[in-house]
């Protein structure tokens, strides 16, 4: 069982329920794209609701009579929502294939267009996303309260999607690195990110637990808003000032051997002291060649909005960076 990581407001006095089904939790890339019309890639922007990313890539290769490895995707989406992404197709001396998606499949292509350039993982910026929470119960008026505040930010926690149900991914990775498992390829990656995000998300759990996790301690390591790179700095006037406006967030580890930059004085003791309740997974990290990144371990949602239907139910709209979780931001909302 996963732990209940502390949240920034403390626990909701409102419960509910997300995803009572999947039309009540959309989620689609928002990216930009001017097709050059020719070259070997095809880029479709498909609707899917009940499948998840590597299945509709692998119905797309089929379809296409290529190998599963010349269909790419920006992201990896939910199974149990309603998702808009793009994908790609590499199809090299091949004229454009009639794309008819067959009647028993639940996703559906709505746009295409040719390209010279390849779809690469990462390429998008944000997600956005409309959830609806259903089944209220308690004051709404407590719940509509945290708004104000999680607009301000709230703590990045990986959601539990990330580590399978129930934790399944961890377990299935602690089997591997200890011999008594032989993942595929997928499966591989799909462990060494729950890995890291176990990790990850302990670091960030006890500095919310202390109150420090949006405010910066020495040594510090901090990320731009919105961004993957980091750097470090003194807790000068100038650093506490962005730190407050949003512009920089502390960050936290994505474990693996050590990198050019890492944390120094009490953040390096208390990112230690994590390491050393993991250390299984941290020596399986590293013995799998994977070096240290960091995550900021705070986001700021874009456009956060807010509409109360009926009752027992309220609609929220949002965007967010790449990889970061809608879940993260609910559960300081509501017990679900």
């Amino acid at each position: 069982m996963l732990p209940d990581w502390p949240r920034a407001l403390g626990l909701p006095t409102v419960s509910g329920v997300l995803k009572a089904k999947p039309e009540d939790f959309v989620v689609e890339e928002v990216f930009d794209v001017e097709f050059s019309d020719d070259g070997e890639f095809d880029w479709l922007w498909i609707e899917k609701c009940g499948d998840n990313t590597e299945y509709v890539a692998k119905q797309l290769a089929r379809l296409a009579g290529v190998q599963p490895r010349a269909v790419t995707y920006s992201g990896q989406k939910d199974r149990h929502a309603v998702t808009r992404q793009w994908f790609c197709v590499h199809l090299p001396g091949k004229h454009k294939p009639e794309w008819r998606v067959p009647e028993n499949e639940t996703w559906q292509i709505l746009r295409q267009g040719r390209h010279r350039q390849k779809l690469r993982l990462g390429s998008h910026r944000y997600n956005r996303f409309i959830i609806r929470l259903t089944a209220l119960d308690g004051d709404l008026a407590l719940l509509e309260a945290r708004l104000p505040v999680i607009a301000q930010g709230f703590p990045n926690y990986f959601g539990e999607q990330r580590f399978g149900h129930g934790g399944g991914n961890i377990d299935a990775c602690r089997q591997w690195f200890a011999g008594q498992l032989t993942p595929g390829r997928f499966d591989r990656g799909m462990y060494l990110s729950a890995a890291r995000a176990l990790i990850f998300n302990s670091v960030l759990a006890a500095r919310v637990s202390a109150g420090h996790w949006n405010s910066g301690l020495d040594g510090d390591v901090f990320a731009l808003r919105d961004s993957g790179s980091v750097f470090l700095a003194d807790l000068d006037a100038d650093t506490l000032l962005r730190l407050a406006e949003g512009d920089i967030h502390p960050s936290g580890p994505l474990y693996g051997k050590p990198g050019k930059l890492g944390p120094g004085a009490e953040v390096a003791l208390l990112e230690e002291k994590v390491y050393a309740e993991f250390a299984d997974l941290c020596a399986g990290l590293i013995n799998n060649n994977l070096t240290m990144e960091r995550r900021a371990m705070r986001v700021v949602p874009k456009n956060l909005q807010w509409q109360q239907l009926g009752n027992e139910a309220v609609s929220l709209a949002f965007s967010l960076p790449r990889g970061c979780f809608a879940t993260a931001l609910v559960r300081e909302l509501i017990n679900y």
